[in-house]
């Protein structure tokens, strides 16, 4: 992809990590957690080192047993993962499945982006596409409920906001415009992912500060800011998906190969088994291969009338260089370096003049770029001004 034209390879890897594993993507440049000590720094290494003098040929013993352990519990993965790989295509490959029952994207959620994405978009009129999207009904009341957004009567009591039409009119229709295309993309995320956690929370923040990026350089290149800012999010509907599969597939069939070994009373198979977790390695190639490619699918299957999003995802998958891309995929794809830059500087990933060497392979305009800089790209737009 022209993205990974873009980005210098070591820091796609350190990026990949920071959004499945961030104490891993942290132990990429030699970061510690607080209070965390090296093994050589620890008193288990100095009994070793005692040991070491007196009982070699007991520890090497040890060695070599833990690591046929080890082989035999890598040589497991693998089959797990190889039987994982293959049902997580083919589910991938019934498109209309993975959006409306993996994403929850129905008809409804298309046309209200296809309104959005109109001049004119009315209060009303979008009321009465969303009323038929609950779930959004129930995000919308419970966003403009929190208390930083509570009004008050003329008493001081406070004014619950309990209908959709309500709650859409105390936004606004410029800033729903921002609002639910970003509460759309929140919901398609995994609820879990242990024993990875974080993989939501970062996924979420970095398809955030792409459409926030987006939506910021859109008019240099005279693109549609909303159409922009849209794009950005949902050109991760496939890592969502991705992710949500992997996840899934894994409970399923680690849990169908544990019942094998209990019923055929395979000891070392079992003992192995309850020994595997999620495996961020298997999952990063899954999601670099194919989500683009699963977001251009869904794109092609929803059918939107009024936003060019499979044109841009085309030129994506297509490797067309930035200087001959259209203005749209132009955008996207600055937005998604600059989404990489931001996070991994926020989460000090960076090593000596690291930092300088990656924001200079930045197309974006040195003055929209400053301004990003002083922005806070990762909350939810809008609703924090309003």
């Amino acid at each position: 992809m022209v993205e990974r034209l873009l980005t210098p390879p070591a820091f796609a890897k350190r990026f990949n990590y920071l959004l499945l594993a961030p104490e891993l993507a942290k132990a990429m440049v030699g970061r510690r957690a607080p209070g965390e000590v090296s093994y050589a720094e620890s008193e288990q290494s100095f009994t070793r080192r005692q040991l070491l003098k007196v009982e070699k040929d007991a520890i090497k013993s040890k060695l070599e047993t833990a690591k046929i352990q080890a082989n035999y519990v890598q040589q497991i993965n693998q089959q797990l993962h190889s039987v994982i790989d293959k049902k997580l295509l083919q589910t991938l490959a019934d498109t209309q499945d993975v959006c409306e029952n993996l994403l929850n994207w129905s008809e409804h959620t298309t046309n209200l982006i296809d309104l959005l994405a109109t001049p004119s978009a009315t209060i009303s009129k979008v009321e009465a596409i969303a009323v038929n999207i609950p779930w959004l009904v129930d995000e919308l009341l419970k966003q403009v409920n929190q208390p930083q957004y509570r009004r008050r009567d003329a008493r001081g009591d406070v004014i619950a906001v309990d209908t959709l039409k309500t709650a859409l009119s105390f936004i606004g229709i410029d800033n729903v415009k921002r609002v639910i295309p970003a509460l759309i993309y929140k919901q398609t995320l995994p609820l879990i992912s242990d024993p990875f956690p974080q993989i939501k929370h970062k996924v979420w923040e970095y398809s955030l500060i792409c459409a926030r990026t987006a939506e910021a350089i859109a008019k240099s290149h005279k693109v549609n800011p909303f159409e922009a800012y849209t794009l950005a999010l949902f050109s991760q509907l496939g890592r969502s998906a991705i992710i949500k599969l992997y996840f899934r597939l894994f409970e399923q069939v680690h849990l169908d190969f544990l019942r094998h070994a209990q019923k055929a009373k395979l000891r070392n198979l079992h003992s192995a088994l309850v020994q595997l977790v999620p495996d961020p390695k298997r999952l990063l190639p899954l999601i670099d291969e194919h989500s683009d490619k699963a977001a251009l699918h869904l794109f092609e299957y929803m059918v939107f009338k009024r936003v060019g999003y499979t044109s841009a995802m085309q030129q994506v998958l297509q490797d067309v260089l930035p200087e001959d891309a259209d203005p749209l995929t132009q955008v996207l794809q600055q937005a998604r370096y600059y989404a990489k830059y931001r996070m991994l500087k926020d989460n000090n990933l960076f090593l000596d003049d690291e930092n300088d060497k990656f924001i200079a392979g930045c197309a974006i305009e040195s003055d929209l770029l400053q301004k990003l800089h002083s922005q806070t790209l990762h909350q939810l737009p809008i609703l924090t001004d309003l």
